[in-house]
């Protein structure tokens, strides 16, 4: 359901990683910058893997517990990809806005997290008046 809080912030979420992975530099040095498309092949997989599970969990609006779970394993995806360019690759290259711009989709879904735990509460609250 479209309509929901959490599934705009789960879209916002899917359209910032895949922007994130084509337009922006993650790493740059003096010379060239360095994109998610181009260089990094696990951390592009684990960035495109957190877009698609924050585009399902748009559609298991019905099982909320599934959704929390779901935007939990699209926020590990997102870390991984975090430590993978910070480990792995940052030698003599600079930070670039790419991978400051990974906080957003993980916040977007630390927000989708808590409205879904609000809507649970509303629902077990109106089962209780019943």
């Amino acid at each position: 359901m479209i309509q929901r809080v959490q599934s705009l912030f789960f879209i916002f979420s899917c359209i910032c990683s895949i922007a994130i992975i084509y337009n922006f530099p993650v790493l740059q040095n003096e010379t060239s910058s360095f994109l998610l498309k181009d260089h990094f092949s696990y951390s592009r997989l684990c960035i495109f893997l957190s877009a698609l599970l924050s585009l399902f969990a748009v559609f298991q609006f019905r099982n909320r517990k599934r959704q929390q779970l779901i935007a939990s394993f699209a926020r590990l995806m997102i870390t991984i990809s975090f430590f993978i360019l910070i480990f792995f690759h940052k030698g003599e290259n600079h930070i670039g806005i790419g991978m400051i711009l990974l906080i957003i989709p993980f916040i977007t879904l630390i927000v989708a997290n808590f409205f879904i735990k609000k809507d649970e509460e509303l629902v077990k609250s109106a089962d209780r008046i019943r």
